[in-house]
């Protein structure tokens, strides 16, 4: 008799699983998440021959990846979020594909400069469910099914100080302050690596590889790049004040007419 009940129980258990309400998991259709919710990009100081740039919004799937297939996967622009406009701003392939014997991927977004002005520009996307994949429900820091990029235009001024704490620009050798003027005086100085390794090096070492650390000047204390060093005074103005001139006098359509003229 006890055998019979425990046979009974057995079945009514077998009979319940079968026509459980729960989900049951599907190892077919797996997790998908962004590694990182946010990403910032400025043009700012990158050269003005520099017209896009590629962020790789990074993403995973939970699970194990696929031998012989690569999976399609999508994503849907955050409407509430976003203010930038596509193709005017930025541009997403229309396929996004998680390669075979893979779990990571990302979605290259192209970013463009030309109309961007001086505004702060976002894009969010969400990631959607397919045949293959469910965004993820986790909200943890690395994981969540929503990713924005921030992303600007904006040349602000380097930290550049005096001794009394003022904005240094060297106008007698660049002449009023222009972002243009800043942007290109960043590329030429950024070129110096080639063109004279050495003196590179020591302006990196003194001030950073942007000029925006302080260096500590033995009898002066820190001291700001302040927009020039003159100790490399001559180099400085040979090849990086030379080629600009050069440069503003071939594209007078970057408005830059008040460049001196550089003693070399």
């Amino acid at each position: 008799m006890k055998h019979t009940i425990l046979f009974l129980f057995i079945g009514l258990c077998i009979a319940s699983c079968r026509k459980t309400d729960y989900p049951t998991f599907d190892d077919s259709v797996i997790d998908i998440y962004f590694t990182q919710d946010s990403v910032s990009y400025s043009f700012g100081v990158t050269p003005l021959s520099t017209t896009e740039h590629v962020i790789k919004l990074p993403v995973r799937i939970i699970g194990a990846p696929m031998k012989d297939l690569a999976r399609n996967f999508k994503i849907e622009v955050v409407d509430k979020r976003t203010n930038a406009e596509s193709p005017l701003h930025y541009t997403v392939p229309e396929q996004l594909t998680l390669d075979k014997d893979s779990v990571n991927t990302f979605v290259p977004v192209t970013l463009k400069r030309s109309d961007l002005g001086d505004s702060e520009w976002a894009v969010a996307f969400r990631l959607l469910p397919n045949d293959y994949f469910n965004p993820t429900a986790q909200t943890e820091k690395e994981i969540s099914c929503e990713a924005i990029i921030t992303f600007n235009n904006i040349v602000s001024k380097p930290n550049w100080t005096n001794w009394s704490g003022n904005f240094a620009w060297a106008e007698n050798y660049m002449g009023p302050w222009n972002p243009i003027v800043y942007v290109t005086f960043m590329d030429f100085f950024h070129q110096l690596e080639e063109k004279v390794p050495a003196t590179y090096k020591a302006l990196v070492e003194r001030y950073g590889e942007n000029l925006d650390q302080k260096y500590n000047h033995p009898y002066m204390g820190p001291q700001d790049f302040g927009g020039w060093d003159y100790d490399f005074d001559y180099t400085l103005q040979k090849y990086v004040l030379g080629p600009m001139y050069e440069y503003f006098q071939a594209h007078p359509e970057l408005g830059v007419t008040d460049f001196p003229k550089p003693n070399v």
